[in-house]
């Protein structure tokens, strides 16, 4: 099944004058694209650890979570569902602990490269654990809903769907059914989104095509920028200029429903 799909991307040229966001409408085959829904964690959700209020874990306050809890059941969930009714592959992007919690869902993980790992050097000092420590709270490493992570519940995978941990991983899936585009869901917009494994920066690296559904984020804000939502907008704006491309998650929803009524 084809799909249109417009997106958009920043143009800095000519420097003086940038033409700015440009859109484009895309003719997708929903087949050789996945919807990914990448970090929607239980954090925040009913049945969850609560985070003490001595942590900064996650999304960070509980402002923050109470929003990305309404984005996951209200956007990202409906979006799921339309792609699964349309064909369109759909992907759990997810830290090891959580795919071993779905290890029928897991494609195979590529081996090692042959000969031993080359030694790493130890840190040249305790400044990043000290200012982690200072930052989120002494101890929030050893916090208990780290073990009890899983996938928000509203975004559970479901039959067909496949969860993957690491970049090699879904590089060699996606290169078995030629999938080239990636369209991306899920948290944080300025952080995981960009910077985890097969997250938006390792795939481009890659040479996919990769998109980001700007309804369907939110970046880690602070209380000063929560209404305005000021990081998850720099966010998106440095992935349109940098990374890739971004598209309203209506737009896609609703052509995956045109496209299976037709």
């Amino acid at each position: 099944m084809n799909i249109d799909l417009p997106v958009r991307y920043y143009c800095a040229v000519p420097s003086a004058r940038p033409r700015g966001l440009q859109e484009v409408i895309w003719k997708l085959d929903v087949s050789r694209a996945a919807l990914i829904e990448l970090h929607c964690w239980n954090v925040g959700f009913p049945g969850a650890v609560p985070v003490p209020d001595e942590f900064w874990v996650f999304m960070g306050s509980p402002q923050n979570h109470e929003r990305m809890a309404g984005v996951v059941t209200h956007v990202i969930a409906p979006l799921l569902e339309a792609g699964r009714s349309a064909g369109m592959p759909i992907v759990h992007v997810q830290p090891d602990s959580v795919v071993r919690r779905y290890p029928e869902r897991e494609p195979p993980r590529p081996a090692p490269p042959p000969g031993p790992a080359a030694p790493a050097l130890p840190p040249v000092s305790d400044d990043p654990a000290r200012r982690s420590a200072d930052v989120h709270g002494e101890g929030y490493m050893e916090w208990e809903g780290w073990q009890r992570l899983d996938v928000a519940p509203p975004v559970r995978p479901q039959s067909g769907d496949t969860m993957v941990a690491t970049t090699e991983q879904f590089d060699a899936w996606l290169r078995e059914r030629e999938i080239t585009t990636l369209i991306y869901t899920g948290f944080c917009t300025n952080l995981c989104i960009l910077d985890s494994p097969a997250a938006m920066k390792a795939m481009r690296s890659l040479g996919y095509r990769c998109v980001i559904l700007r309804e369907a984020t939110m970046a880690v804000e602070f209380p000063d920028t929560l209404e305005t939502l000021l990081h998850t907008r720099a966010a998106l704006q440095y992935i349109e200029a940098w990374v890739g491309y971004s598209a309203r998650a209506a737009d896609l929803r609703r052509a995956l429903r045109e496209g299976v009524a037709r």
